[in-house]
């Protein structure tokens, strides 16, 4: 499949694709392997599945020369994939990848306040004069009662019309970064922009409440 130029990247100049890619409805268990369109199928997986299930990984891949990438199905049958763009690599890129210290920025548990269906939890990173561009962070939804798929997106808000009760309610966005269904716990890395207001939303796209867990590993830095 074509992905340069698709999904908001540019047609030119992308090098290599974060990607994450979701598998539904299989009719038999498998994986999916996703690699460079100029190159073969290497030995490798990047999502595992059963028959019947919904699961989601985080994928980066480099991008081959024509600009396409390939999503190989290693089941004896057909099942739907869902490929969601969360960032790229260019030769113009700005911003370097500095890990740090494992951090838990949030945990619905401690607040004994689970997060409601089609409801949003913001978050923001204090820079102190850094210049983020992306956090790289580890989601994860215990204690659902139902199915369901998160979100993550930049926020259009500031932190400071959170504080002064100005912000308005976000559109969410049509991506998954992982599937749940009732009683599961079900974790996935995220690469998240943070937009211009430094503010990230995890949404909860199922209908019912979830714990969520959000932890930070490390941020992209122009600086």
């Amino acid at each position: 499949m074509r992905i340069a130029g698709e999904g908001g990247l540019p047609a030119k100049g992308v090098t290599a694709v974060a990607l994450n890619i979701t598998v539904t409805g299989p009719k038999d268990s498998g994986h999916l392997t996703v690699f460079p369109g100029d190159q073969q199928a290497p030995s490798t997986s990047s999502v595992n599945f059963a028959a019947g299930q919904t699961v989601a990984n985080s994928v980066i891949v480099p991008v081959g020369p024509d600009g396409r990438i390939n999503v190989r199905n290693g089941s004896r049958s057909p099942a739907d994939v869902i490929v969601d763009v969360t960032g790229y690599d260019g030769a113009d890129g700005k911003a370097a990848y500095l890990p740090m210290e494992p951090q838990r920025m949030y945990d619905s548990r401690t607040s004994g306040l689970p997060l409601a269906g089609q409801a949003y939890h913001h978050e923001s990173v204090r820079t102190s004069g850094r210049a983020l561009e992306a956090l790289v962070l580890n989601t994860t939804v215990t204690n659902p009662p139902g199915s369901g798929h998160l979100s993550v997106a930049p926020d259009p808000n500031t932190l400071t019309d959170y504080i002064d009760g100005k912000a308005v309610r976000p559109t969410p966005s049509d991506s998954s970064v992982l599937n749940w269904t009732k009683d599961a716990t079900v974790a996935n890395l995220v690469q998240a922009g943070t937009g211009g207001t430094g503010v990230v939303d995890f949404w909860n796209r199922g209908w019912e409440q979830t714990d969520l867990i959000v932890d930070l590993y490390g941020t992209y830095d122009r600086n």
